[in-house]
Order: structure tokens, then C-alpha cells, then sequence
């Protein structure tokens, strides 16, 4: 049988051992939270750069759009002349 003694020294073992396990168990925990932090960072910057180079990519596809050849560059020309003309228009009535 085993005395009281060696009983307690058994415990008092055990609970240093889950003592030392659990101080283990504390830094591992603090290392992943910090990683989560950093990961979560990194999510943020490459949302923000997926939605900028989605801008960028809007502003291309708009700015290929807007590319004009020659029969196109001149159709253009006659509609910002009807425009400013319009605009002219406007500003007479407003001012009468």
C-alpha cells in the first residue's frame, strides 16, 4: 500500500505537471490569437487591394470603351457640340 506521503507527492507531481502543461497551453493560445491578429490584417489589405484593383479594372474597361476611332472621334465631336449647345440653352433661360 502507499503511504499519505507518497500519495501527496504524487498529487503535488501531477498538479505541477498540469500547472506546467497549462503555462504551455497559455503561450501557445497567446502565439495563435497573435497569428489570427496578423492573418485578419492581411485580409483587410488584400480586400482593400482587390477592391482598388477592381476600380482599376472598371476604369480600364470604361477607358477602352471610351477609345475612339476615326468615324467614332468625329460622332463624338458633333454630340459634345449638340451638348455644349444644350447647355448654352440652359443657361439662357436661366439667366432671362
Amino acid at each position: 500500500m502507499e503511504t499519505t506521503e507518497q500519495r501527496l507527492t504524487r498529487i503535488r507531481e501531477a498538479v505541477e505537471r498540469l500547472l506546467s502543461e497549462n503555462n504551455e497551453l497559455k503561450a501557445a493560445e497567446k502565439q495563435l490569437n497573435d497569428r489570427i491578429q496578423e492573418l485578419e490584417k492581411t485580409i483587410e489589405l488584400q480586400k482593400n487591394t482587390i477592391a482598388d484593383l477592381t476600380d482599376r479594372n472598371k476604369m480600364i474597361k470604361l477607358a477602352k470603351n471610351l477609345s475612339l476611332t476615326g468615324s467614332d472621334h468625329f460622332d463624338m465631336k458633333i454630340k459634345i457640340n449638340e451638348l455644349v449647345r444644350d447647355i448654352d440653352r440652359c443657361i439662357d433661360l436661366l439667366n432671362e
